[in-house]
């Protein structure tokens, strides 16, 4: 307990030093841990006249992400901003398709018009950063170290509280921080559709060897077997898989460590090693001025 409020106390300070004492800090709230945890680090950091919490609205959306961050904003005693954008993902999706003439963009798939969500929350972003709003990032450094985000999405932020901390970390310092339970329990979700979790999604980047960057479809074997790696995809042994990984300790050798599925440990190894190509590579590169 003394170890997870020594890392709260040095969050506050390292927020309180990013941000400006004219500046007002914008959390995109989901419903979920990350974004729960890195809006009472805020508050704590610099107060509830210093921040702003907002939502997105959009189809398919479970009832209990409106609801427990409607609860996260009553906790902070701040007032939740309900930004309506159902359906304008399919509208997105529907325009690049008919731009695009290569297939680049599918409405008929489950998968873009799910990422175009992201893509709005962006768009939402970038007008409160305009605006002079500071966003707070809500990335984890097991999201970080598989790329598991939109690089032009919800990668997007001003600062990041929760960049160096593992999922397993966050819940910790969640429940120091008093995030109620069901958020602490419930499985990571973008919130995509019914159902959606960020096991199911890494566990098909695992049968794809890296992100889905274009659309395909999944055999009934793969889907099943999808089914199967999921189950095994908890915090604790993505995480633990991923700490061995940076670590430089070989697949085979953290598989038989941690007593799991080759495969699965070797696709993890796989997706990280892409991390850098695909979802964390500099995206402000540019060239360095003679002198």
């Amino acid at each position: 307990m003394m170890l997870m409020k020594a890392e709260i106390d040095k969050i506050e300070a390292f927020i309180s030093n990013y941000v400006q004492d004219d500046e007002t800090v914008v959390i995109l709230v989901s419903g979920g841990l990350d974004s729960d945890v890195t809006a009472r680090l805020c508050h704590r950091a610099l107060g509830k006249e210093r921040i702003k919490l907002c939502m997105i609205l959009q189809s398919e959306m479970e009832d209990k992400f409106k609801r427990q961050a409607l609860e996260l904003a009553e906790d902070l005693s701040v007032e939740l901003v309900q930004i309506h954008l159902e359906d304008m993902n399919r509208t997105l999706i529907s325009a690049l398709e008919e731009a695009e003439t290569e297939g680049v963009f599918r409405s008929d798939t489950l998968l873009d018009p799910a990422k175009a969500k992201c893509s709005l929350r962006s768009a939402v972003i970038s007008c409160y950063q305009d605006k002079g709003f500071l966003i707070a990032g809500t990335t984890n450094k097991t999201e970080k170290l598989l790329g598991f985000f939109l690089t032009f999405g919800d990668n997007l932020a001003n600062f990041k509280p929760l960049a160096h901390l593992y999922r397993t970390q966050v819940i910790a310092l969640a429940k120091e921080l008093g995030t109620r339970q069901e958020v602490i329990s419930q499985e990571a979700s973008s919130g995509f559709w019914e159902g959606q979790t960020d096991a199911e999604d890494l566990a098909y980047w695992i049968i794809n060897q890296g992100p889905i960057l274009s659309p395909r479809d999944f055999t009934k074997q793969e889907i099943t077997y999808a089914d199967s790696i999921k189950r095994n995809l908890t915090a604790e042994n993505v995480d633990g898989i991923l700490k061995l990984y940076e670590a430089g300790q070989p697949a085979v050798e953290t598989a038989s460590k941690m007593e799991m599925d080759a495969d699965i440990v070797k696709g993890i190894y796989i997706i990280a090693d892409k991390a850098p190509k695909y979802k964390t590579r500099n995206i402000l590169a540019e060239l360095e001025k003679e002198s």
